[in-house]
């Protein structure tokens, strides 16, 4: 009998290696716009009001949204962090310290009216999803007319398991071909037909793109798994505003998504904070949205498949990890 299991096993591991079996794999992600203004305590932007605020109650609130991810990570044990917005020369060391997580790339595009970069920076786990295989960062702004350009930054990185990982921060998405446009800029720079795991800040305050109507990149149709309305009602993360702010509502629009083309259970993880002057709980003027992204992965290596259901990964900060592995014929 022993024989027997270890002959089927040959055989397997065999077919397995030329391809003939996919893995679903759980991807636990974050998406996180972290406020430049908060980072660097500046009464200015779309933020300014949330700044005085945070100051108002004497918090340190992008100190805080650190903790916060931190006591998220602990919880559910993120395999892929986007970070929109990055000004804290400390941020990357200091997300990776609170996470353990291996691999990041950070980049930044030039605000040429503002004269100032705009960054952002993504972490992700390398034991699960390998190391970066090539990297880019590009703006997804279109200079006007006078040469002028705004910062929309993406970042593209590629790792060594054919798994494309994107942060972004689009810009206004006012209509169909806007959402268009970034769909042919994206595809432009992907040369991996792999899979896309993008975690994003879109602007997307109509709620343009859902499951009916997704981003496609690379022929993939990308989206966060809800439906339009659904989304309306659970992806609320843009922006904290005080009641008596003249053009935005309070926490009322969508736009800080996770997309691929399998996402399960993305929602807002913490409570959402009112703008009462006693309300405490800021972090962001933006909400954190967490998800599960399932990703079918073909040619893995045998190992890891026989590792058994849960493979135990430790990274150097000697954190465990496990993951179940799911095989898909």
């Amino acid at each position: 009998m022993k024989n027997k299991t270890k002959t089927q096993k040959n055989k397997l591991a065999k077919y397995i290696q030329k391809g003939g079996v996919n893995l679903a794999i759980p991807i636990q992600t974050l998406t996180y716009n972290l406020s430049w203004a908060s980072q660097e305590n500046k009464l200015l932007g779309s933020e300014e009001d949330f700044v005085r605020r945070c100051n108002y109650l004497k918090r340190n609130c992008y100190k805080e949204a650190l903790n916060k991810i931190e006591e998220l990570h602990n919880e559910i044990n993120f395999d892929v962090i986007g970070i929109q917005e990055v000004a804290d020369p400390d941020l990357v060391t200091e997300i990776r310290k609170r996470t353990g997580l291996q691999g990041w790339y950070r980049g930044a595009t030039w605000n040429s009216e503002a004269r100032a970069y705009s960054g952002c920076a993504i972490f992700w786990n390398t034991g699960l999803l390998g190391t970066m295989a090539s990297s880019k960062t590009i703006n997804l702004a279109q200079p006007d007319d006078d040469g002028k350009c705004d910062a929309r930054t993406c970042c593209i990185i590629n790792t060594t398991m054919d798994i494309n990982l994107i942060v972004a921060h689009f810009p206004w998405l006012n209509n169909k071909d806007d959402v268009s446009n970034i769909s042919k800029i994206i595809t432009m720079h992907i040369s991996s037909n792999g899979p896309i795991i993008i975690l994003a800040d879109t602007n997307d305050s109509q709620t343009l793109i859902s499951q009916e109507n997704p981003l496609k990149i690379k022929n993939k149709e990308l989206s966060h798994g809800l439906m339009k309305q659904e989304a309306k009602t659970i992806l609320k993360s843009c922006c904290w505003h005080e009641s008596t702010h003249e053009k935005y509502k309070h926490l009322a629009d969508t736009g800080d998504y996770i997309l691929s083309e399998n996402v399960e259970n993305i929602r807002i993880p913490i409570i959402r904070p009112t703008n009462y002057k006693t309300d405490k709980r800021l972090y962001s003027d933006h909400m954190p949205v967490i998800a599960t992204v399932i990703l079918k992965v073909p040619k893995l290596s045998t190992r890891r498949i026989y590792a058994s259901k849960f493979r135990t990964i430790y990274d150097k900060f000697k954190t465990p990890k496990s993951r179940k592995w799911v095989t898909v014929v």
